[in-house]
């Protein structure tokens, strides 16, 4: 990894330098293959997974109780690892909007359509990974009330991926005594310094009111189908097949507390990721209209073999505002001292006209 806070002015002792670089070096290493990714692929993931659903699984574009749904997320990665040097540069954000159009009475079947732009930045050298989506998906009721929905969708992506290779330093580069001298070639085998890929998934959804108190919904994706190349050097390697399984529950305990809990997992090219995340939401009853239109959040995600993160929130009428951090407990604790990374996510959704359609959609919470 480059050394930002590396100069030849800075008087570090041999075996000092040699570490910190070292230890820079390995962050940006796992970084590369672990953070964004699930390993040796370049996939974004946030722990609050759930308030992404065009990122997570395209069959849920378009599946809430609204005609559009806008959201933001951000995050953030070992913002004060590594002590003494400077700090590690990795955030993630991604804007969304989807819509909920031509619903069919008759079969109970409406459409959706969205669209999303993800940037994700990391490291001295700037690795960038920039996503442009557009997602479509096909809902149909088996009922008139909606309350067993089955979705299918669809989506393509153009990824663009750059990296400023002179802001790395490299092994070859390294002269006793002097530190490193950037001047030196050090051979790596780089053929370009950017690139661009189209990218394919698609996913299906199923979603169930079982009673007015508890409803589920379940899901799969699989993403990369066409399996595009991804890779700065020449032998460019294809991403492997990604699958997302998904599930959720939501169960009204009483008229002002409601449990909500998610769970997802990841595998790709044998290596895997998991999470669940449980949260309680209290509303505040308006007397006028005897619901809750301002809620409380609280309640935690767990990444396996990984992080805990508590979340805390706060809901007014239908705009959402979810805050977590990650406390790393994986066998990166030391260098990342702890410190995971903070992430935020915003939703509102809206209606064009005081009901949506004249019904209520039973479909998963986000």
């Amino acid at each position: 990894m480059s050394g930002a806070g590396i100069t030849t002015g800075i008087k570090w002792s041999k075996r000092g330098l040699r570490k910190t670089v070292a230890m820079r070096f390995v962050l940006l290493l796992l970084c590369y293959v672990i953070s964004p990714t699930f390993s040796f692929s370049q996939d974004i993931h946030f722990t609050q997974f759930f308030t992404n659903p065009l990122l997570l699984n395209p069959a849920q574009t378009g599946n809430f109780n609204g005609n559009y749904r806008i959201g933001f997320n951000f995050r953030g990665e070992w913002p004060w690892a590594i002590g003494n040097t400077s700090p590690y540069n990795y955030h993630t954000e991604t804007p969304y909007v989807d819509f909920s159009f031509l619903e069919n009475k008759i079969t109970s079947g409406w459409m959706g359509i969205g669209f999303s732009f993800l940037n994700d930045e990391a490291g001295d050298g700037q690795l960038t990974y920039r996503r442009f989506n557009l997602s479509y998906a096909y809902h149909q009721a088996f009922d008139k009330d909606r309350r067993y929905v089955l979705s299918a969708g669809a989506n393509v992506s153009y990824i663009i991926r750059s990296i400023d290779f002179a802001k790395l330093y490299f092994n070859d580069q390294w002269v006793d005594e002097e530190g490193f001298n950037t001047n030196i070639n050090p051979h790596e085998p780089i053929i370009r310094q950017s690139f661009g890929m189209v990218d394919l998934a698609a996913g299906l959804n199923f979603a169930a009111q079982i009673t007015e108190r508890f409803k589920f919904d379940v899901g799969f994706s699989m993403l990369h189908i066409n399996q595009p190349r991804d890779n700065f050097y020449a032998d460019a390697e294809r991403l492997g097949f990604r699958y997302q399984p998904t599930a959720g529950i939501q169960y009204t305990i009483s008229d002002k507390l409601t449990l909500t809990a998610n769970a997802y997992y990841g595998y790709e090219k044998q290596a895997s990721e998991g999470l669940i995340s449980a949260m309680l939401e209290y509303g505040f009853i308006n007397k006028k209209s005897s619901v809750a239109d301002n809620s409380v959040y609280f309640g935690a995600c767990y990444r396996v073999n990984d992080a805990l993160a508590p979340i805390f929130g706060y809901q007014i009428k239908k705009t959402r505002l979810l805050l977590s951090y990650d406390v790393t407990l994986s066998q990166l604790l030391n260098p990342a001292r702890a410190n995971g990374g903070p992430e935020i996510s915003l939703v509102h959704v809206g209606s064009f006209t005081r009901e949506f359609n004249g019904k209520k959609v039973y479909c998963p919470r986000f």
